[in-house]
Formats: C-alpha cells, sequence, structure tokens
C-alpha cells in the first residue's frame, strides 16, 4: 500500500489540488525524502517478514534470516553515512542533500533486531550444532556432547544421510536415541520451537473458512473439532478408522 501511495504521488497531489484540499507535504522535498526511505525499509522489511513465515520453519533457520538482515542493516547504516543509497531505488530518485539521518534510523533498527532476538542468540552454539552438526568442532561443544558429535562426525553413511534429507527427517529417520541420546534430546527440543505467528494466521483464515454466513449456527464444540482436523498436518489412516467402523448389516 505504501508503495502504490508513492508511486501515485504526483497524481495523488493533483487530484488534491482540483479538489481545492492540496496537502503541503506532497510538495516537500524532505518530507518525500522521508517517504522514499520508508518506502524502500518497509520493502526490506516486508521480504524479511515472508522469510520468517511458513510451515516447517525451525528456529536455527530463521535465525539465520534475522542474522543476514541484520548483516544488511549494518551495510546500509556505512553506505548512508557516506550519502550511498544504491540499494535505496526510492529514495535514491529523490536525490536528497544528505542522508546522514537515515543511516540513524537504521542504527535504531539494529539495536531493535540486537534487543529483541537477544535470547535466541544466546542459544546460538547449540543451534549451530543442531543445524549443522558436521561443521562443528568437538573441542568446541559440550562436555557431554563430544563422544556423540565425534561418532557422528566418523560414519560416512549418517554424513551421506545428512547431505541428502532435510534435517527434520535426518534427526528423525537416523539420529537414535540409543546412540545418541544427548543430540537427539536436543534436536526434540529445537524441532519444537517455531514461529506461532503463521500457525495463528492460519488458523484463523481456517476459521473465517469453516465459519461462513451459512454454517454461522456451529457449536463451539463441533468448531473446535472441525479446527484441529483442518489444522493438523497429520494424515488420516482411513484404512484403520473403516475397520474399526462396525458395519450395519441389513434384517
Amino acid at each position: 500500500m505504501l508503495m502504490c501511495f508513492y508511486e501515485l504521488r504526483d497524481e495523488v497531489k493533483q487530484l488534491l489540488e482540483m479538489k481545492g484540499t492540496p496537502v503541503k507535504e506532497l510538495s516537500d522535498t524532505k518530507w518525500l525524502c522521508d517517504l522514499a526511505f520508508m518506502v524502500d525499509i518497509t520493502k526490506y522489511l516486508s521480504k524479511l517478514n515472508v522469510k520468517l513465515q511458513g510451515p516447517n520453519q525451525l528456529l536455527s533457520s530463521l535465525l539465520s534470516n534475522v542474522k543476514s538482515f541484520e548483516t544488511k542493516l549494518q551495510l546500509w547504516k556505512g553506505q548512508l553515512e557516506r550519502s550511498n543509497t544504491v540499494h535505496f531505488p526510492a529514495l535514491q530518485g529523490q536525490k536528497p542533500s544528505t542522508t546522514y539521518e537515515y543511516a540513524g534510523e537504521c542504527a535504531k533498527l539494529i539495536e531493535a533486531f540486537s534487543e529483541k532476538f537477544r535470547d535466541v542468540k544466546s542459544k546460538q552454539q547449540e543451534l549451530n550444532i543442531f543445524a549443522t552438526p558436521y561443521n562443528v568442532e568437538p573441542a568446541d561443544v559440550p562436555d557431554d556432547l563430544q563422544y556423540e558429535i565425534i561418532q557422528l562426525q566418523s560414519d560416512d553413511e549418517l554424513k551421506a544421510r545428512y547431505n541428502n534429507l532435510s534435517l527434520l527427517e535426518f534427526y528423525r529417520r537416523y539420529v537414535s536415541a540409543e546412540d545418541f541420546p544427548i543430540l537427539k534430546s536436543q534436536a526434540l527440543k529445537y524441532a519444537s520451537v517455531f514461529g506461532k505467528t503463521y500457525c495463528c494466521e492460519q488458523s484463523f483464515s481456517k476459521l473465517t473458512q469453516t465459519k461462513c454466513r451459512l454454517r454461522s449456527r456451529l457449536t463451539d464444540a463441533n468448531l473446535e473439532n472441525q479446527l484441529r482436523v483442518a489444522s493438523s498436518t497429520v494424515p488420516p489412516n482411513i484404512t484403520r478408522l473403516t475397520k474399526e467402523k462396525q458395519l450395519q448389516p441389513s434384517h
């Protein structure tokens, strides 16, 4: 919406002037530069938000996307301090006389991200062991995990499985609790941590589809059961369900 308004700013200005209600900000060069910067930065934030959404997003991949964005913020901050707007096309089109204050806005975002994800980053070492067990040094991991990491990294067959499977599938099928009890326990711990926003939005969409105008008298219990089935990723075992069904013979 913000991008659409920015692209139509001249048309909006003309329309308001024709109606006799001009808006002085649309003729203010400084205000337009601020708007252009907001358009660019919100575009990047929206792209990050999309990357953080979706099913089966592990905490390790979410944190990787956040760290990547923080690195980009550091890059933008340094470039804007030197009046380099190469990564801000809308702002570049306005040809601002100075961009130092926008570097300050990037600094505020860096601080906000650092504060927001401080707790998650404190688990960085454990996440690295979970996500990339073949890239860690055994001497750098906790003492109780060192033998298991050495055993895992020495198994060429497991390494081939790791390279060809998704992370969850690898831990589920090939990292046994008997051979790797601590590693398996940590994998279960971090596999169960996920972003809730996507699940909430998905459930709300299912709710609006289920409780429509023609089905407004659904009871809460019925609606809860339908949402549970609609939101579940567990496929129903139709064969087992039909076998347990008692058939009614004709008399």
